[in-house]
């Protein structure tokens, strides 16, 4: 039913600006250190399909985020979601110099809090960050970052 991966470092995005890269790297840490049930955290959005909008535009593109728990439960519902949120905001009091706004949304391991289509669309292009366990079926096919052999030149 699931996929098995256990890779346990989140490694650079070579066209990911540093300071975004930096903020990127402690989310994932603080959430995997908090939080033993967490399963992956995925790269999605135009960041990972490499579409997004430069930091030179008036409004660059944001880090999409998607973390997954081991747990048959919505992990944004209270008390767990403001748990969940808090160790993010420290990371991101780390890094008020980051020039992208990184966003988190979270998913239980049956991925039932998200439609079919967004579903498809992590799966399809989402890039794996970090794992610890197996990946819920519809996520196995995911690339990880250390496979990542292509270099944007493009000016971050």
């Amino acid at each position: 039913m699931y996929a098995d991966r256990h890779r346990e470092t989140v490694l650079l995005l070579p066209w990911l600006d540093t300071q975004s890269g930096a903020l990127v790297r402690a989310i994932v840490a603080i959430l995997a250190s908090h939080y033993p049930d967490l399963l992956a955290v995925i790269l999605f959005g135009s960041i990972a399909r490499h579409e997004d909008r430069p930091l030179t535009d008036p409004q660059p593109s944001d880090v999409d985020l998607l973390a997954i728990f081991d747990t048959d439960e919505d992990p944004t519902r209270l008390p767990r979601g403001l748990d969940i949120t808090h160790p993010i905001g420290l990371a991101r009091n780390q890094h008020l110099d980051t020039p992208r706004e990184v966003q988190v949304m979270f998913a239980s391991r049956t991925l039932h809090e998200w439609d079919a289509t967004f579903v498809a669309s992590v799966a399809h292009d989402g890039l794996l960050l970090w794992a610890r366990g197996p990946l819920p079926q519809p996520l196995n096919a995911l690339r990880h970052t250390s496979d990542i052999r292509h270099h944007d030149s493009r000016s971050r």
